[in-house]
């Protein structure tokens, strides 16, 4: 269970779209999409994988007649069969069936008496959502009818009224979307955890109650194979999808803040035009223009205000389209889970390693062709840092 519970803090935490919204809404669905299915294909496939391992240790404990009756019982009591029932957990030292000692009762276990395997127990993550809304840094007011004027009169949104055109794009909850890349961080840390702890116990295993050319290759199959090669890829992984999150976390935050500004600039224009000019809000312009002199309205100074403010809105227009170059430059960016999955698929599938050595050769080529998938891997975070760059430079272009 110490898998699939990894896997649920990746995809239901890690690939939330809980903060994508208004504008990154686009950016939302791809992650919890497609992104989230191929953290699940990896993870599947992963223990697939993981339920071979088991059963060629079993099926080599079985050719080996179970020498050691109690070598058996610490396999099937460690999840290394098929299907424990069990959930194992894995990071402590713990009272556990030694098989060393004598007259001891598995489920009494003597106290005193510590296991050579290592487990790891993976504490439960909690991961923290704050709100973000930027719109309760803006207060309308009563002048949402002059602007909504303003918008429609002037037709400075394509007929959409204020509210629509410059409050709603700004719903996204940037700390939410920072949390997506710490959970990520937690998923490097834990499959690090329990894949070095694998590579412990296949030391144990091997040291002291398996020796010979088999057991040899059994630890240099858990050393290249997990090790350094899916526990690597799993951190590696995990690192630059963390990344991806904080950077449009970060990125959509410092324009948006901009917008912000620029919004409740717009509002106290619009304040002027109301407390000044508010006999004639509502009006058709071209009607302002014939008779707004019979009212002594100085229609020159209204239509400067006005100009001011939908320039105001093209400049929160133009960081809004800023928002949706990032969004757009990272849609293909959490894809890269797919990296994990073709690291896994390299991991052969052992069948059995009661006989081990002469498939050697097999794993050794399969080990040549893991070392160039996780140099494919450093070549994708490469490329993931080229893709933040560009959102820094749109951030710096659209910042001036």
């Amino acid at each position: 269970q110490t898998l699939p519970k990894i896997e649920r803090l990746a995809r239901d935490e890690g690939m939330s779209d809980h903060g994508f919204l208004g504008l990154l809404e686009p950016l939302g669905k791809a992650v919890n999409g497609p992104a989230s299915e191929l953290v699940g294909e990896g993870f599947s496939l992963m223990q697939t994988k993981m339920c071979d391992l088991a059963d060629g240790v079993i099926a080599a404990a079985k050719s080996y007649g179970y020498t050691e009756e109690t070598n058996k019982s610490t396999l099937e009591r460690f999840g290394l069969d098929d299907n424990p029932g069990k959930e194992v957990t894995f990071g402590r030292y713990e009272y556990r069936y030694d098989p060393n000692a004598s007259d001891q009762d598995f489920d009494k276990p003597r106290r005193g008496s510590y296991s050579q395997f290592r487990t790891t127990e993976l504490s439960d993550v909690s991961i923290d959502r704050p709100d973000t809304k930027y719109t309760d840094d803006i207060d309308v007011g009563p002048v949402l009818s002059v602007l909504d004027w303003i918008w429609s009169e002037f037709n400075v949104d394509g007929g959409k009224g204020f509210t629509d055109s410059i409050i709603s794009p700004l719903a996204g909850n940037y700390n939410s979307i920072n949390a997506n890349g710490e959970a990520w961080k937690k998923v490097g840390e834990q499959f690090g955890e329990l894949v070095g702890n694998m590579g412990t116990n296949a030391t144990a295993l091997a040291a002291n109650s398996w020796q010979g050319d088999a057991a040899e290759a059994f630890k240099q199959f858990i050393d290249v194979f997990w090790t350094r090669g899916a526990a690597w890829a799993g951190q590696k992984v995990g690192e630059f999808i963390a990344l991806g999150f904080e950077k449009i976390a970060d990125a959509s935050k410092q324009l948006a803040q901009l917008a912000v500004d620029a919004i409740n600039k717009i509002i106290k224009l619009a304040a002027k035009i109301g407390s000044k000019f508010i006999p004639i809000v509502g009006w058709a312009w071209t009607a302002i223009e014939y008779g707004a002199w019979l009212l002594g309205i100085d229609v020159d100074a209204l239509h400067e205000n006005i100009m001011q403010i939908i320039d105001l809105a093209q400049k929160v227009f133009n960081l809004y389209e800023n928002i949706e170059k990032i969004v757009t430059t990272m849609e293909d960016y959490f894809n890269n889970a797919q990296e994990l999955t073709d690291a896994v698929k390299k991991i052969p599938e052992i069948g059995s390693l009661e006989d081990a050595v002469s498939t050697y050769e097999t794993i050794k080529d399969k080990g040549t062709e893991m070392e160039k998938q996780l140099k494919e891997i450093d070549k994708a975070a490469t490329e993931a840092d080229k893709t933040l760059e560009e959102i820094d430079q749109t951030v710096e272009e659209a910042t001036g």
